[in-house]
């Protein structure tokens, strides 16, 4: 019994012993943290800190703008598009677009129905980049021309179109 109680006092010795070690060297380095910090506020001037804050603010604002940039859809590449896939004799007169729909009205005048049926085939063809077309309206006008209105539902690729230098779509 007595070997037994001199070991658990020695380990108990043994533990005390640790802990006092362990406890020293973490308040040597809490130390060691706070000179080292007393040291990096002495670079710091508040000169310095107030640059570093308008930096940061100035970081701010242009992710902010990366982000509005980033969802902006491009309405120009709508216009290369209408114009590569326009009939010579056809001439759209009016053009309205509702972004939240992805619909735009075209008014236009064709030179007769034949030309406007081409046209709006032309159009159903690009499947890639139109959803779907009606013709709200369409009659003869002075000169015996055809006056319409289409009706254009786009897929929302249309807006990343581009047309290369060869005159072929991509």
């Amino acid at each position: 019994m007595d070997i037994v109680f001199y070991f658990v006092v020695s380990v108990l010795i043994a533990a005390v012993f640790c802990y006092l070690i362990f406890a020293l060297k973490i308040y040597l380095q809490k130390q060691k943290m706070a000179a080292i910090e007393s040291t990096i506020a002495v670079y710091g001037s508040e000169e310095q800190k107030a640059y570093e804050k308008k930096i940061l603010d100035y970081k701010k604002m242009v992710d902010d703008f990366a982000a509005i940039l980033g969802k902006h859809k491009i309405s120009s590449n709508l216009f290369s598009f209408i114009e590569d896939h326009t009939l010579p004799s056809v001439w759209f007169s009016n053009f309205d677009m509702a972004h939240s729909t992805s619909e735009i009205r075209l008014l236009g005048e064709a030179e007769n129905m034949l030309v406007l049926s081409n046209q709006v085939k032309i159009l159903e063809e690009n499947k890639e980049y139109i959803k779907s077309i009606n013709v709200l309206n369409s009659q003869v006008g002075s000169g015996g021309k055809i006056n319409f209105i289409l009706n254009v539902s786009l897929e929302p690729k249309i807006f990343n179109y581009e047309t290369s230098l060869t005159g072929t779509t991509q």
